[in-house]
C-alpha cells in the first residue's frame, strides 16, 4: 500500500482526504477549510455516528473521510500549496494544468494564484499550449496574454495535444484576434462567440431533402429532445434499437406512476432526433437523398444514444457525391470528430484556400480545435505554394523573345495580334485571360473545384478570334502556361491535403 509523505501522514491530524487512486492524506481541517470554502462545506456535512465502529467507508482511524475525483499526485501538490510548507515543483505545463484545474474547482484563491503565475511561465516557450490551457479553465485574461504573443508571428505549425481540449470555435476567435494584430474590443472572449462571426443561415430551399419523423397509433413512450419537441414513439422499437434506451426505460418505468405517457428526456436536437427515430422504424428510406452534413450530425447523435442500427445505415451512406457540399467546413469538422478519415479526405477538395473565411459556424462550438488548426496550417502552406506558382507565371514571366517576334514579323503573319500591332508578350486577350486566372487561384474562397477557364472554351474562342497564325507559337505557348497553371496549383493542393488526411487514419 501507499502511504503519503509528511505531513499528510500525521495520526495527530483530525481529518483524512482520500484520492481517486485510494491514498489517504491526513490533514488538519483548519488550514484547508480556510484555503478551500468547498472544504470548509465539505467538512461541515453531517456524517453517521461511529461510535460502535473505528473504521467504514465514511470514518477510518474514527477520524471522518473525505472522497474527491483528484489522484494522489494532484491531491498532494493542491494540499503543499495549502500547508506551511515548500510549494510543489511543477516541471511541465500539464502538471500545471491539473493543478490549476483543482485549486479552481475548490475556490482555492491563493493557489489558483500560484498556478496562474506557474503557467504564464511557459508562455514564451509554448504559447498556443499555454493559450489552450487557460481556454480549457476559461481563463481570459492568461489566455489573451498568450495570444499576444502568438500575435508576433505565424501561429505555430506543430499542434500541442492541448488544442484537443478546447473548441474549434475559440481557435477561430485566436485567428481572428492574430489577424487583428491583437486590436480588439473591450468585451473581445475567446471562451464565448461572438455573433458577429456567426454566418447569415443558408435558406431553407438550398437544403437537399430530409427525413422527418412519422407519427404512429398506439404510441407508449415521448422522447423529449434537447430544444423541448416531442415524439410519440413505442417503447420496443427504442429498446430495440439501443440497449442504453432501454436501460433508460427500464429505469423511467420503475419511477413511472402517472397515467399519461412517460416521457423520455434526451440531449439530442429534436430534427436530428426526429430522423433517428424515424430510421428505427421498419420501412425503407432514402438515406441517399440526405445531405452529407445532415449525415454526419445523425450519425454523431446516434453514437451518443448508441442507435447501433440506424448508426450503420448512416455510416453506409456518409459518402460525398460529385456535386458540391453544401457546407464543406462543417462536413469537414463532423467528419474529423466522428474519425471518418476516408470522408475527411474527400471534403478537402470542397473547402476554400482559406476557411477562415467561412465564419465560426456553429458546428466549431462543439468540435475540438486540433482538426481545424491543421485545416488552417495545411491551407497556410497551401497558401505559399499557390503564391509561388502563380508568381512565377504572372505578368512579369509572360515575355516573348526578340528572335521569335522577328520571325514572326518577317513570315509576313496574318494572325489578329500581329495585324494590329499586338504588343510583344502575346495576344492581350489571352494574356488577361493567364492574370485572371493566377489572381483567382490566389483567392482565400478559391477551392478545388472552381477550375476556371474551362480550356476547351479558351482554344475555341481563341480559333474564332483568329488569334493563331504558323508563326504565333508565343500565343499557343500562354495557352499551355494557362493550362500548366491550374494542373501545378491543383496537384500541389492535393499533395498538400494528402498530408492533412493522412493525420486523420
Amino acid at each position: 500500500m501507499t502511504y503519503p509523505r509528511p505531513p499528510f501522514n500525521n495520526p495527530a491530524a483530525d481529518t483524512i482526504i482520500r484520492s481517486s487512486d485510494g491514498i489517504d492524506y491526513r490533514v488538519r481541517s483548519g488550514i484547508v477549510a480556510e484555503a478551500s470554502p468547498i472544504f470548509s462545506d465539505m467538512f461541515e456535512i453531517p456524517l453517521p455516528d461511529h461510535s460502535d465502529v473505528l473504521d467504514s467507508q465514511d470514518f477510518m482511524d474514527g477520524k471522518p473521510v473525505v472522497a474527491v475525483q483528484e489522484d494522489s499526485v494532484t491531491l498532494d501538490r493542491l494540499l503543499r500549496l495549502c500547508y506551511p510548507t515548500a510549494d510543489p515543483i511543477l516541471p511541465e505545463l500539464q502538471d500545471v494544468r491539473t493543478v490549476l484545474a483543482a485549486a479552481l474547482k475548490y475556490e482555492m484563491e491563493e493557489s489558483v494564484a500560484l498556478m496562474k503565475e506557474a503557467l504564464l511561465g511557459f508562455v514564451d516557450t509554448q504559447p498556443l499550449a499555454v493559450w489552450a490551457t487557460a481556454c480549457e479553465l476559461r481563463l481570459e485574461a492568461e489566455a489573451k496574454i498568450a495570444a499576444r504573443v502568438l500575435a508576433g508571428a505565424d501561429i505555430p505549425i506543430d499542434a500541442p495535444p492541448e488544442l484537443q481540449n478546447v473548441t474549434a470555435g475559440a481557435y477561430y476567435r485566436l485567428v481572428k484576434f492574430h489577424r487583428a494584430g491583437g486590436v480588439v474590443g473591450e468585451g473581445f472572449k475567446f471562451c464565448e462567440p461572438d455573433p458577429e462571426d456567426v454566418p447569415e443561415p443558408k435558406s431553407a430551399l438550398s437544403r437537399i431533402k430530409s427525413i422527418t419523423y412519422q407519427p404512429r397509433p398506439f404510441a407508449d413512450i415521448v422522447c423529449r429532445s434537447a430544444d423541448g419537441q416531442d415524439y410519440q414513439t413505442h417503447k420496443i422499437i427504442l429498446s430495440t434499437a439501443s440497449p442504453l434506451l432501454r436501460d433508460r426505460i427500464h429505469a423511467l418505468a420503475a419511477h413511472s406512476s402517472s397515467s399519461e405517457l412517460p416521457v423520455l428526456l434526451l440531449d439530442i436536437p429534436g430534427n436530428p432526433l426526429g430522423m433517428l427515430l424515424e430510421i428505427c422504424y421498419p420501412v425503407e428510406h432514402d438515406l441517399g437523398a440526405l445531405s452529407i452534413h445532415d449525415t454526419l450530425v445523425a450519425i454523431s447523435c446516434a453514437r451518443r444514444l448508441d442507435m447501433k442500427v440506424p448508426f450503420t445505415l448512416l455510416m453506409d451512406s456518409a459518402t460525398v457525391s460529385s456535386a458540391e457540399i453544401a457546407e464543406p467546413l462543417a462536413t469537414y469538422l463532423l467528419a474529423s470528430r466522428l474519425g471518418l478519415s476516408e470522408l475527411v479526405k474527400e471534403v478537402l477538395d470542397f473547402l476554400c484556400m482559406d476557411p477562415y473565411t467561412y465564419g465560426c459556424i456553429p458546428e466549431m462550438e462543439f468540435s475540438p480545435a486540433l482538426p481545424y488548426h491543421r485545416l488552417l496550417v495545411t491551407r497556410r502552406a497551401s497558401t505559399a505554394i499557390v503564391s509561388e506558382i502563380t508568381s512565377t507565371l504572372g505578368k512579369s514571366r509572360i515575355t516573348t523573345t526578340r528572335g521569335t517576334s522577328d520571325r514572326a514579323a518577317n513570315a509576313g503573319c496574318s494572325g489578329s495580334g500581329a495585324a494590329a500591332g499586338m504588343p510583344l508578350g502575346g495576344d492581350p486577350w489571352l494574356r488577361k485571360i493567364l492574370e485572371r486566372t493566377a489572381e483567382e487561384l490566389q483567392s482565400p474562397k478559391q477551392d478545388d473545384h472552381q477550375c476556371l477557364p474551362d480550356m476547351h472554351e479558351t482554344l475555341q474562342e481563341s480559333l474564332d478570334r483568329k488569334v493563331w497564325c504558323g508563326t504565333c507559337e508565343e500565343n499557343l505557348r500562354i495557352v499551355f502556361q494557362i493550362d500548366k497553371l491550374q494542373a501545378d496549383v491543383s496537384q500541389a493542393l492535393y499533395d498538400n491535403n494528402a498530408k492533412l488526411g493522412a493525420l486523420h487514419i
